[in-house]
């Protein structure tokens, strides 16, 4: 369909593209791939280390995804949520034999920041005399007008919203590499679990649920510490307050487990997931104890929700998953990463903390190691010229404004790729660290 498309139209679309969130800052015109490499028009091939936007987990248009989909298509593409489809009830019967501990009503949407919205009202229904959310430092839950004001609220760009983020209040974040009480694991006895008990035994709003990652992603790529997780369970059963995990990110693979929650031993009352689930097609969700109230009716209903071609590569996705053993895969290959990441450290200042588990890979990159200084334009000028070396890193937050290089392919790259991944990385490390020298 599109092989004799000209320049020039291509020239004529770009100009009608609305600049922000939507485009514009890649100049990568992705025209095929495979695996966890993309391709553009030109036929240069990226090592994708973003996996777009996390959602690859099973690599780059994985052939029985796609014959899933296509065998979807020739039946039925939409369905009003109100009725049943062979998809989605073995989806959901799939996801319910997955999911942890006792989180198994599930209901479906397109979005993660939908799926974060959707949880947000089940805890209101669940919790209808609260008032108040609890939300961690550099949090990331979404970009809708409830999900931002969850999410980085000191930053100018979420500020402009602050009309709309009366409803948060924010806790200290497990982020040991920059503590915010100044202190050390485990002698802090953490200290930053403890604070959010002080705040609810003092506090005059009654608070409903607090909002989390397991581990943080776009914030930082922040692991928290053993215990952490496990002591803020036991402090929202105490004051019977409702936990939800965002795990839109971190579920179906890419931290080595089917969930983070599995890795840290602690399970909330809500769970949320999406990206990675559909291997590449639009499907978010919500897992929640299956003794709470549901939405009450016409509260959480969407016209897409519950899109059957998504629920086929979903069901596909899965099958993937435990087939190419894809977890251990996760587990052994960021492994891999990590051991050579340490090596490199012991080489350059510029490599202050390398962070997992699995393929959920953050380094912070600082101009001191004793200052901790961030270097964010550092990190910014890597992802940007490693682009051109054919390699895709991710940095945390946006433009610039994080310090923290991302290493989050798909979950099948092979380790000859990750050592043309490290190569490049490496290279750029050298030559701002040469720089920095001078300086």
């Amino acid at each position: 369909m599109f092989e004799n498309v000209s320049k020039k139209d291509l020239e004529e679309g770009r100009k009608y593209l609305m600049e922000g969130s939507v485009g514009g800052v890649i100049t990568v015109l992705i025209e095929s791939g495979k695996g966890a490499v993309i391709k553009d028009m030109n036929g240069k091939e990226y090592i994708d280390c973003t996996s777009q936007a996390w959602t690859f987990n099973i690599g780059v248009s994985h052939p029985k995804v796609i014959e899933a989909v296509k065998e979807q298509i020739q039946k039925i593409t939409h369905v009003r949520t109100s009725f049943e489809t062979i998809p989605k009830l073995l989806l959901l019967k799939e996801l319910g034999e997955i999911a942890p501990k006792n989180l198994k009503k599930i209901s479906f949407c397109l979005h993660g920041s939908v799926a974060n919205e959707s949880a947000l009202k089940l805890a209101i229904t669940n919790n209808p005399t609260g008032m108040k959310f609890l939300s961690t430092f550099e949090n990331y839950s979404g970009r809708t007008l409830a999900t931002i004001a969850a999410s980085w609220p000191h930053h100018p760009i979420s500020r402009l919203f602050a009309p709309f983020m009366e409803h948060f209040i924010r806790i200290p974040n497990a982020y040991c590499y920059r503590c915010p009480f100044n202190l050390e694991y485990p002698k802090c006895g953490i200290l930053c679990a403890e604070y959010v008990k002080t705040m609810l035994e003092r506090g005059t709003e009654q608070v409903i649920a607090i909002i989390m990652e397991p581990m943080q992603a776009s914030g930082g790529m922040v692991p928290p510490p053993e215990g952490y997780l496990k002591r803020l369970r036991e402090i929202c059963d105490e004051f019977g307050i409702l936990l939800i995990f965002d795990e839109i990110q971190t579920a179906f693979g890419r931290l080595g487990a089917m969930f983070a929650c599995e890795i840290y031993g602690a399970y909330p009352d809500i769970l949320t997931f999406g990206k990675a689930i559909a291997g590449g097609f639009p499907l978010a969700g919500v897992m929640q104890r299956a003794d709470l109230k549901p939405p009450e009716p016409a509260t959480d209903s969407f016209t897409f929700a519950h899109f059957p071609v998504s629920f086929a590569a979903a069901i596909a996705t899965l099958d993937v998953i435990r087939e190419e053993n894809l977890i251990e895969k996760a587990k052994k290959m960021g492994e891999y990463f990590t051991s050579c990441l340490k090596d490199l450290q012991k080489k350059y200042e510029l490599i202050g903390d390398i962070r997992g588990p699995g393929l959920m890979i953050g380094i912070e990159l600082v101009k001191n190691r004793r200052t901790k200084e961030m270097a964010n334009d550092i990190c910014h000028q890597i992802v940007k010229d490693s682009v051109e070396d054919g390699v895709i890193f991710g940095e945390s937050k946006f433009k610039g404004i994080g310090n923290v290089l991302k290493i989050k392919p798909p979950l099948v790259i092979s380790e000859g790729q990750a050592d043309k991944v490290l190569e490049v990385f490496e290279s750029h490390i050298k030559k701002h660290s040469e720089k920095l020298a001078k300086s």
